[in-house]
């Protein structure tokens, strides 16, 4: 598996609408999120623009298997125009905090690999801290998972659904699960 950081102008046509029908079956297909079509077939909205940046996970067959979207929170973000009910101040909007979005996997495997490395993408574009909102599931998982988060509020309902917002910090070394998964990693690249 490779992980690839993208800006939308650095996607050509291809990947641009292999990622739009790649996320449009997992949330809506999958998962299904009522969100707005723009295109048939494809997943985006107003918050794909010029200034996210994508990280995409590719199998070693080259097919998208992966992606989170990152967003400085200075600029307009879902956890600030659609979800501020879930933060018990007003949502961050700082230069070093920035949203994670539309994070998946259609390989469960990869999801913590992919939540580490889009962490380390964060980090590189000056962001210390991540926000998002998460359901119940993903809360506990992150817990066993060994993510260190904050609750930013109260966990509320949306599409039926209980989301809550949480801030982690993008230093993995904050993260014990991090270190654990990279200490097993070196062990694994020793041995080869």
């Amino acid at each position: 598996m490779r992980m690839e950081e993208y800006g939308l102008a650095d996607m050509d046509e291809t990947l641009q609408a292999t990622f739009g029908r790649f996320r449009y079956r997992q949330f809506i297909e999958k998962l299904g999120w009522r969100l707005p079509v723009r295109q048939p077939g494809q997943e985006w909205d107003q918050y794909d623009d010029a200034n996210a940046r994508y990280v995409l996970a590719f199998n070693d067959a080259s097919e998208l298997v992966g992606c989170a979207r990152l967003i400085c929170t200075l600029r307009p973000t879902l956890l600030e125009e659609v979800f501020p009910q879930t933060c018990v101040e007003a949502p961050p909007r700082q230069a070093a905090i920035w949203e994670m979005t539309r994070f998946t996997t259609a390989e469960p495997q990869l999801g913590m690999p992919l939540f580490w490395r889009s962490l380390e993408i964060a980090r590189a574009h000056g962001a210390e801290t991540i926000v998002g909102v998460v359901n119940r599931a993903m809360e506990r998982y992150y817990v066993q998972a060994g993510v260190t988060f904050q609750r930013l509020g109260p966990v509320t309902l949306h599409q039926e659904e209980k989301i809550l917002a949480i801030q982690l910090p993008t230093c993995l070394d904050l993260h014990p699960g991090a270190r654990v998964e990279t200490a097993a990693m070196e062990t694994l690249k020793r041995s080869a």
